[in-house]
């Protein structure tokens, strides 16, 4: 059985779905005759929501989640939409694993995007609890990554481009990793400034999430209150605090909430991996991340 490494970890402040390093063959266009499309999108706390069908089923509520490596359907959703299961899987994060199954040649549309692709099926009842919201879906880095995708947090808009209709700016920054997106940036706290490279997860509704052994190296005696979450298998533990600031792409964004004991390591994590930025850092701004050419601006 295929095991695939992730996280889920959410507390009042916090939800983290499942991330997921798995390289699929998918066919994706979009579908009008136009080179972009907006997506119509709901923003809140941080995360980011939109509608996807599956074939010409009616349509449901999807997290854009840019840490999860493939699109994740959830198992009442894609078994009322008639999907065959494949083989089992699991789905590994915090607190543990949950049990999963592959699925091939799902055709998901949303907002004039529409093409092939092989999802994962999984329950999603403990995320969607987390999020206080029900969902249908995870959406990918296996639909995104084809596309320059902008969030734009100022107004609520979605925006998918196609990769040679955009020209990246002269300050925007190289992209890192293998299919989740990642970026360099500068995490300061008092005296002591870090660099090290972050997943850009979208997922996460927690500014920044250090990699604890990061954390403990790079802030030792960090002022912190402890707390519990729910992973994928149960019980975590977080450590929550403030930062004076991060510094990414050449924006400064003063005091945000960090929690310091994430224990989920991405399977293309580098040597330099410090941890994710999540949604709330990104408020106020709008972020493109350019998936073909491998680069991310803010505006």
């Amino acid at each position: 059985m295929t095991t695939i490494k992730g996280r889920f970890n959410q507390d009042s402040t916090r939800s983290r779905p499942f991330s997921a390093l798995l390289v699929l063959t998918f066919s994706l266009t979009l579908t009008s005759a136009a080179s972009a499309a907006v997506i119509p999108a709901t923003f809140s706390d941080g995360l980011i929501f939109v509608h996807a069908a599956i074939g010409a089923g009616p349509p449901g509520v999807f997290l854009l989640d840019t840490g999860a490596g493939v699109t994740i359907l959830d198992s009442r959703f894609a078994a009322a939409a008639g999907v065959r299961l494949g083989d089992p899987i699991e789905l590994v994060g915090g607190g543990g694993g949950t049990g999963a199954r592959r699925a091939e040649n799902v055709r998901l549309t949303l907002a004039g995007v529409g093409g092939e692709i092989d999802p994962t099926v999984a329950n999603l009842d403990r995320i969607g609890q987390g999020m206080r919201t029900h969902l249908d879906g995870i959406l990918g880095d296996d639909l995104l990554r084809q596309f320059v995708v902008t969030l734009d947090y100022r107004t609520g808009a979605v925006r998918l481009d196609a990769p040679d209709s955009v020209t990246a700016p002269a300050d925007a920054v190289r992209m890192g990793g293998l299919i989740a997106p990642f970026v360099n940036a500068h995490v300061q706290q008092g005296a002591r400034g870090v660099d090290a490279d972050f997943q850009i997860d979208t997922g996460s509704n927690t500014a920044i999430e250090f990699w604890a052994p990061f954390a403990r190296q790079a802030f030792p005696g960090a002022a912190v209150t402890p707390g519990a979450g729910m992973g994928v298998g149960g019980l975590t533990r977080t450590e929550r605090g403030r930062l004076d600031a991060l510094t990414v792409a050449g924006h400064v964004i003063a005091g945000p909430q960090a929690n310091f004991a994430d224990r989920t390591l991405p399977d293309d994590a580098g040597p330099a991996y410090g941890g994710v930025i999540g949604g709330p850092a990104w408020r106020g701004l709008v972020l493109t991340l350019d998936f073909p050419h491998r680069r991310v601006w803010l505006r």
